[in-house]
């Protein structure tokens, strides 16, 4: 029977079988008793495909002695053993590569006088068939001296005609000079034959050998058409190395083939060891490109590691080509391997998605459906072509092997239209481009004259913003003071102030304009004209209306003045406020931090504006924050807002301090806090203290 690549594969991957320990598990040895004659009837020809299975259970004598062939021969001292000579009959017979089998027939007088067809459905060696005493056919060239046997190795049935002899003995003196090689390699040394009816198997022997030539020469033919393009792909471009990984693989399935084919022609004869190094050898190196080729198509695969499986294969067939019996296990352990490492690297490519890769995975998954509806059809589970399925099988998987290779190509080439074209529009634009690039120089060189222009002017505000700003606080006795400003533009919004009044009135002012830069600038000019200008009222919430009703009259759209007026006398203090953050009052006698928060909208928002104020007494040892919310509000580089708490709780651990020390408290919280990005807004603050001591 055919047994193809793939067939073999799978059945030696699980059991662990050569096709020769099948045909030996086929034929197991039994020491058969002395069997009547068998009978050969007309009947015996109707099966289907016109076949009498004769008993394969013969008498044998080892040795060689030519007065054996007579019919009537005494035999009756001979060994019963099957004529495939399997292992397990050599267990139990002398056999030293020669030796007789006689067989008695009892045929149906209508079958005599009419050509019967003699059938070799098995045959290693040489042998001479007689019939009743008389030599028939002599199977190849039958030798006594081992080095001139030539083996039988024709498919074609030859005619016997029976006599009308009641018994009809048919007798065969058998040789196989390389039983020792045919055994390990095949599992059997010796022949199978059956009769059949002549005109069918005459018919059947022809259109055997031409449909089955025909259909290996066109699936042949088919691989090298792959393996020649795919091998001029590789050619004309040789960096895409799969094209030459496909076309080897694809080339040594071809010559696979044609190996199975020689072999099945000749039916496993002696000729064909040769055949049979040359197949098990290819048979690797199939299996050996197969992964290197799917290794090809992922470049996580490592070279290094494919390269050494490509080694690894080379290696084991050399080692099969020398010692093919010796290491059959080896055999089917690599191919075990090799076909393990094909599904895994196409699962492991289809897990990651790999694009196309599906179309692979397509043809593994119809190759392995193949491999098992031809182990079914073997062991007699469904009907079905041996051969077609595993052509099939293999087609398809070599099919979606190129599609998936002429997909790349597709996609390759469809990408580099779609860059030409990019490239062509580019080239069209390049002209263009370059005078706007021009073009652009230009306003980039007037924007940098412009900018250059625009910050002097922003430092010269800058510079006159902070003249306008007291360079230090007054220094009256009973108050410890201190401030401390950093501007997060060229110009900042904050301001501060002071106004020492004629009665001994401290007047201290902090404000907050909305925004920074320029119109920032000019809010808090006119904010400090307008302190100046009412200060010596004595109330402050006049002070704030009238600030409040001047900036609005500026008309700055969206620009206000958030401001806090703190008026001392002695240590009598009131508090008021215009859309400015609490202030800070630590008390020492109840070691507390305070909070004087006081609503009111900034000034220029509103006219009429019912601001309020606070008044509280000082002792000595207590401290008054005043600060803008640019404090409160500084953000860490988590976008993490630093709150009041935290200067609350800086404050009263530093209160003992003067109210230098406070500050520089302050600015490491600042530092500490804001790390190394920049402030999102100005931040200032005063720092009063009622130092210890006083009368």
């Amino acid at each position: 029977m055919y047994r193809s690549f793939y067939i073999i594969i799978v059945i030696w991957g699980i059991t662990g079988m050569n096709p020769g320990s099948l045909a030996a598990q086929e034929m197991p040895f039994f020491h058969f008793p002395d069997a009547p004659a068998e009978v050969i009837s007309p009947e015996s020809l109707l099966n289907e495909e016109g076949i009498i299975y004769i008993q394969d259970r013969w008498k044998f004598k080892a040795g060689d002695d030519q007065s054996r062939a007579a019919s009537d021969y005494d035999d009756s001292d001979w060994e019963t053993v099957s004529t495939n000579l399997t292992q397990a009959d050599l267990s139990f017979i002398e056999w030293n590569g020669i030796g007789w089998f006689r067989r008695d027939f009892r045929v149906h007088p209508d079958l005599t006088g009419k050509p019967i067809a003699f059938l070799v459905d098995r045959h290693l060696g040489a042998s001479e068939i007689y019939l009743n005493g008389e030599k028939m056919y002599e199977l190849g060239e039958f030798s006594t001296d081992p080095e001139s046997v030539v083996t039988y190795s024709s498919k074609k049935p030859v005619p016997i005609v029976f006599s009308d002899d009641e018994i009809q003995t048919l007798a065969v003196r058998f040789i196989n000079p390389e039983y020792a090689m045919t055994g390990r390699l095949m599992g059997y040394n010796g022949f199978r034959f059956l009769l059949g009816d002549w005109q069918i198997h005459q018919d059947k022997a022809y259109s055997f050998v031409a449909g089955w030539s025909s259909r290996n020469m066109f699936y042949i033919g088919m691989l090298l058409a792959f393996a020649v393009i795919h091998f001029l792909l590789f050619v004309f471009y040789s960096s895409e190395r799969r094209n030459l990984y496909f076309s080897v693989f694809v080339g040594l399935l071809a010559a696979l083939t044609y190996f199975y084919f020689r072999m099945e022609l000749n039916e496993h004869t002696i000729d064909t060891l040769l055949f049979y190094r040359f197949l098990i050898v290819t048979e690797i190196l199939v299996l050996t490109f197969a992964v290197r080729f799917t290794h090809s198509i992922d470049k996580n695969f490592t070279p290094k590691y494919s390269n050494s499986l490509v080694m690894l294969g080379v290696m084991i067939g050399g080692l099969l080509w020398f010692y093919p019996d010796q290491l059959v296990w080896l055999r089917e352990l690599t191919v075990l391997v090799f076909v393990v490492e094909i599904v895994r690297s196409v699962a492991v490519m289809l897990y990651k998605e790999r694009g196309g890769i599906w179309v692979l995975g397509s043809g593994v998954l119809f190759f392995v459906g193949a491999l098992l509806f031809s182990v079914m059809i073997n062991f007699d589970l469904i009907s079905g072509n041996v051969q077609l399925v595993n052509m099939a099988g293999s087609g398809g998987l070599v099919l979606s092997m190129s599609i998936f290779l002429s997909r790349n190509f597709a996609y390759t080439q469809k990408n580099l239209e779609s860059k030409l074209k990019e490239v062509q529009v580019l080239s069209r634009k390049t002209l263009e481009q370059e005078r706007i690039s021009k073009e652009r120089e230009i306003e980039r060189r007037l924007l940098e004259a412009e900018n250059e222009r625009k910050t002097r002017e922003l430092e010269e505000a800058r510079a006159l913003q902070l003249s306008m700003l007291p360079k230090t606080l007054p220094s009256v006795n009973g108050y410890d003071m201190s401030f401390f400003m950093e501007t997060a533009t060229e110009v900042g919004g904050d301001y501060y102030d002071y106004s020492l009044e004629q009665n001994g009135d401290l007047v201290l002012a902090l404000g907050d304009a909305t925004g920074h830069g320029m119109k920032a600038g000019i809010m808090v000019a006119a904010a400090k004209s307008y302190f100046h200008s009412f200060v010596h009222e004595s109330d402050s919430l006049m002070i704030l209306r009238r600030m409040s009703q001047g900036l609005r009259s500026m008309n700055m759209r969206m620009m206000y003045m958030g401001l806090m007026l703190v008026r001392c006398r002695g240590y009598e203090v009131d508090i008021a406020t215009a859309g400015m953050p609490p202030a800070l009052h630590y008390c020492q006698a109840e070691n507390r931090v305070k909070r004087i928060t006081l609503k009111g909208l900034p000034l220029g928002s509103h006219v009429d504006f019912p601001y309020s104020k606070k008044s509280l007494k000082l002792r000595e040892g207590d401290v008054l924050l005043l600060m803008s919310d640019g404090l409160t509000e500084l953000f860490d580089p988590e976008r993490k807002i630093l709150g009041i708490r935290r200067v609350e709780q800086v404050l009263k651990n530093s209160a003992n301090s003067c109210s230098e020390e406070i500050v520089e408290k302050m600015k490491q919280l600042i530092g500490k806090w804001k790390g190394s990005g920049e402030p999102e807004d100005d931040i200032t603050f005063m720092v009063l203290k009622i130092p210890g001591n006083q009368n």
